[in-house]
Order: C-alpha cells, then structure tokens, then sequence
C-alpha cells in the first residue's frame, strides 16, 4: 500500500441513504486527518449532497443521480466516463453495490479499495478489500466504514458524527418557532420537555410504530410535563401525519414539507426527538440531539444512533433481525410495540445522566 504522501487525490463513493452517508462522516474525518493535503471528492445521490453540504473535509461532491441526469444505460456510462476524467490515486467503496464498484475500476485509480466479504458485482475490480463478514447484531456501521478506510493506515478519529448547519438555517428555525408563538409558551419545567420533536415516519412500512403510539405519547408529554411537540412530516407522509394532527388533544407545531436542511435546523433546536429508525434519526444523532428511536426489524446494533444520550427502544423477538419488508408476524416486532415501553425509555433518558448506548 502506497504511503499517505504519495496519495493527493482520493474518490469516496457512498451512493446510497441519508443514515448511510451521514454513518460515514466519521470515516470521512479520518481520511481528511490523516491525508490532510488530498483533494477529497465524494459521488452521493441528492439527499447526499445535502447532508454533506459545508462540510470541511470534503472538497468535492460529486452528485448521481440516476432518475434524472444520469438516467438509462446512456446516463450511466456518460457518468463513469467523467469520473474516470478525475486523475484519482485512491477510490473508496464505503457500501455493498454494483455500481459502486463500477465506479470505482471508473476510475481509473490505481488503489480500489471496498469491501468482498459481502460482494456485489464487479468486486474482482478491487484491488484492496476487507475481507472479514460482520454478522447481524456485531457491529457499528461506523466501525464497518472505519475498517475499509484503515486499508490507508488512517488516524484514529472520532466517531461522532457530522452535519454542519449554516448561521442563515439557524435563522430560519428560529423564525419559524417565533412564527408559531413558540417564544410566548410556559416552558416545561424539565429542559428536555422544552421542545420534544417526532417524527413518526420512515423509509418502509416494517419500521413504522403507530400512529396511535405516538398520539398517546404526545398527550402524555404535554398533558404531564407542559412539553412542546413539534411533528415532522415527509413529502409522503401527509395522511400520516395529518392523522396524527387530528387525534392529539394539544396544539402542537406541524413541521411539514420542509426542505431536509430545513429540518435539520429545526431538529437542532429540539430538547428531545422521538421517532422510527429512519434517516431522521441519524440526523438528530449527528445534531447531538437526545432521541429515543424505535426499531423493528433492523439490525440495530449497527444502525442506532451513537450520540451518548440516546435509547433504542424494541420488542424482543426470536426473529430479530430480520430486516425484513414481508413478515409472516404481521410485522409484530413494531405495530404491537407497548407504548408503556417508549414511556419507561423516555423517562430514563430524561432522569438518567449515565445513559449511553455507545
């Protein structure tokens, strides 16, 4: 393997979730920490780009999309043609994907570093690789990026993860909590009450607890702790969240259709975040925020979030993981969740100084 010196220009390729991109900062950081001169290119698809805008140890994102500009065989080959245009030394492949490795032998770059133990197509491309497979229930994905990039004797970093708001989205969040008299509210006597986030979505219907749940505990936080609720909504999630509006007893604030930085800058001013796995609570996790995140048929051990104060909250069942979308249970694992059980998790995260699920 060549030295640090001898690499100047390095390619990351991470094609693929916003939790994915944002569980890579940390690998990233290292990169840049120990390869302090390289230009730093990285190829994400959209939602990649946002939640890696400002952030200072990359120099370049490279955006795919394969919807739009980079759409049908024609699209694909025009953009691995201009990657192979970036006189890369080093190309990392930081998750399991075809295309990815296509990318990468793309290229050009004399190292291709990804991972074989857990090999899509193309994996006979790279010339570095991590060979060892990480069994369900093992280990971080933190960790698993870690352990390709370590192919390049990396620094040792932190591993916090990274999202850097500007001063101008900080601005609009406090706007639009002014906007929806959130200045004039009796604030709750426990700080972490003082604006409790949620949001009750998530990429799959398997990762979804219910809406009744969340209901019930939006009532008990204000109705108990005067707290405040703001609900988060995607694009896809209007009768979701619409459903959830209509059956609480309070007033809360509906955060919905805001832009994804959008509402990072409003989950940044959260006290607390309740909500599925999902790309949402990475985010919090990368803001610091407290969050209680609720599982179901993921590995969560290599999915949940690694800020210190944070609780995964789940059912045990013989079948974890599976990481299913089709389950014979009926999906068991999350629609019969106890809400008495997120409840517990709530007021021990905000009870408990000690707790950590690093």
């Amino acid at each position: 393997m060549d030295s640090p010196y001898n690499i100047e220009r390095i390619l990351i390729i991470r094609t693929d979730g916003i939790g994915d991109v944002l569980n890579s900062t940390p690998a990233i950081s290292a990169l840049r920490q120990t390869y302090q001169n390289a230009h730093i290119s990285i190829v994400v698809k959209p939602h990649g780009a946002e939640i890696l805008s400002n952030n200072p140890d990359i120099d370049e994102i490279i955006v795919y999309n394969p919807k739009t500009d980079d759409k049908g065989l024609i699209g694909k080959i025009k953009f691995l043609k201009r990657l192979g245009l970036g006189n890369y030394d080093a190309t990392i492949v930081l998750h399991n994907s075809s295309m990815g490795n296509l990318m990468a032998y793309a290229s050009r770059a004399k190292i291709r570093i990804g991972r074989k133990s857990e090999s899509k197509g193309f994996s006979n491309t790279l010339t570095h690789w991590v060979n060892n497979h990480d069994p369900k229930g093992t280990k971080h994905e933190i960790d698993r990026n870690i352990d390709i990039v370590n192919l390049l004797n990396v620094k040792s970093v932190s591993k916090q993860l990274k999202f850097y708001l500007t001063d101008g989205e900080k601005e609009y969040a406090e706007r639009f909590l002014h906007d929806h008299a959130f200045a004039d509210e009796k604030k709750a006597e426990n700080p972490i009450f003082h604006l409790v986030g949620m949001h009750p979505g998530g990429s799959s219907y398997d990762k979804l607890w219910t809406p009744d749940g969340f209901i019930e505990i939006a009532d008990r936080l204000v109705g108990e702790f005067n707290a405040r609720i703001m609900l988060f909504g995607g694009p896809n999630e209007v009768k979701l969240v619409q459903n959830i509006t209509d059956n609480i007893t309070y007033p809360i604030i509906t955060a919905f259709g805001v832009s994804l930085r959008q509402f990072a800058s409003l989950l940044n001013r959260c006290s607390l975040f309740i909500c599925n796995d999902s790309g949402p609570m990475h985010i919090a996790s990368a803001l610091n925020i407290p969050t209680i995140a609720i599982f179901g048929p993921t590995d969560y051990v290599r999915w949940r979030p690694n800020n210190k104060k944070s609780l995964v909250v789940r059912k045990e069942m013989d079948c974890w993981p599976c990481s299913a979308h089709k389950c014979k249970k009926n999906y068991e694992c999350t629609k019969t969740l106890p809400v008495s059980q997120v409840w517990d998790a709530i007021i021990k995260l905000s009870t408990d100084d000690s707790v950590c699920m690093l």
